[in-house]
């Protein structure tokens, strides 16, 4: 004798995809659909399904209604499929997923609303894609949960630093394999969990040094050791790197693409004292130049070192000169008063500051006055007068 109502009991799942698997099992119900030659995520999966893996299919896009009402689902696998689109929103119903895998794909950006609503994501998986853009906001409503973020392998030339540094939970940060030239000063200071920050293989030159990184030469129960990869970048040795340098480390694979005679060597190879920088020289400046009232004025100054010296302009009254809507300053050391007027008259400072110390010069300006009318003044055209620095 068979109960139809056993059966009925016994049945794991009312409704499962075609050529899916579903297991219902302690109450967790499992949905998997790897490698079944999807075009598109199955619209029948059970609403109440806690792990869905769609890995190895064919799948170009997710939104619309893919996962509406899918309040319970904990870990979705989307890896190697062909996702090139991933619509706005589509992953709003999703409060309680904490892992998310888009490895292998073709998606292209991460838009501010692309991953909306994962309010509880630890572990977000999106390596060996073809990104060239992440949003400022794509990581917003998990800044506090998220444990693991992978976006190795892409094409990445800038990555959201303002998002990054408000991680407080972040363990893992995996940016290799990308084409990123910068990394904003003091972004790790506060990311007191981070435990491993792999950045092998991007475009940096430099990097700056940070209060977390310190753990990684002295550290204490409350400033764990961090593993710091930073291999294959065309770093530039010198004492802006001292700091790297004096990491103890086991995977220490660092090596000098610039200054000539350090390129090629190991970290560890180099004695200390060999990470060195020069002093800024200001090898050319405006000395004098005289300018009639209203017209352009255009001040100049050249400075070398290494590091490259940033260069800062000073008025005549002490003042840092700002960009604004009458006056430019230049990265290469260039300042432009559009329109001058009398009180632009006097002596300006050029300041050329980089990390060995700093070097300056005087550059005169003399405001011709316009001839009141009537009058019957000469006037002398803007004559500039330019040398080399002492």
């Amino acid at each position: 004798f068979f109960s139809p109502l056993l059966s009925l009991r016994l049945s794991p799942v009312s409704a499962c995809p075609f050529h899916c698997v579903c297991r219902n099992l302690s109450e967790s119900l499992s949905t998997l659909c790897a490698d079944k030659g999807l075009l598109f995520v199955p619209p029948h999966v059970d609403r109440r399904t806690v792990e869905l893996r769609l890995a190895d299919n064919f799948i170009t896009e997710v939104g619309g209604n893919d996962f509406v009402n899918m309040t319970g689902l904990v870990d979705l696998t989307l890896s190697r499929n062909t996702i090139h689109l991933i619509r706005p929103m589509a992953f709003a119903d999703l409060e309680s997923l904490r892992s998310l895998h888009l490895d292998g794909n073709r998606l292209t950006t991460l838009g501010p609303r692309d991953l909306a609503g994962l309010v509880n994501l630890q572990h977000l998986i999106v390596n060996n894609n073809q990104l060239i853009k992440v949003s400022a906001q794509a990581f917003d409503d998990f800044l506090l949960t998220l444990e693991d973020l992978d976006l190795s392998y892409n094409n990445l030339r800038r990555v959201p630093w303002e998002s990054i540094q408000n991680m407080a939970s972040l363990h893992t940060l995996n940016l290799d394999h990308n084409l990123i030239d910068h990394i904003a000063e003091g972004v790790f200071g506060e990311l007191y969990k981070l435990a491993r920050l792999d950045m092998t293989s991007n475009r940096l030159r430099t990097l700056p040094p940070d209060p977390l990184f310190t753990g990684a030469i002295s550290p204490t129960p409350y400033n764990a050791v961090i593993s710091l990869n930073f291999g294959g970048n065309p770093l530039h040795c010198n004492c802006e790197l001292l700091w790297l340098r004096r990491l103890i480390r086991g995977d220490d694979m660092e090596t000098c693409a610039t200054p000539t005679h350090l390129a090629g060597r190991y970290f560890w190879s180099i004695p200390e004292e060999e990470f060195t920088c020069e002093p800024p020289l200001i090898t050319r400046h405006t000395h004098k130049l005289w300018v009639l009232e209203g017209q352009r004025a255009t001040l100049k100054c050249r400075a070398i070192g290494d590091p490259e010296p940033v260069v800062h302009w000073v008025s005549p009254d002490d003042r840092i000169i700002a960009n604004s809507s009458r006056t430019s300053s230049f990265s290469n050391g260039t300042l432009d008063i559009l329109v001058t007027v009398a009180r632009d008259d006097g002596a300006y400072t050029c300041i050329a500051i980089n990390a060995a110390g700093e070097a300056t010069a005087t550059v005169d300006l003399k405001i011709i006055p316009l001839p009141h009318r009537g009058g019957s003044g000469v006037i002398c055209l803007p004559i500039q007068t330019e040398g080399k620095g002492s």
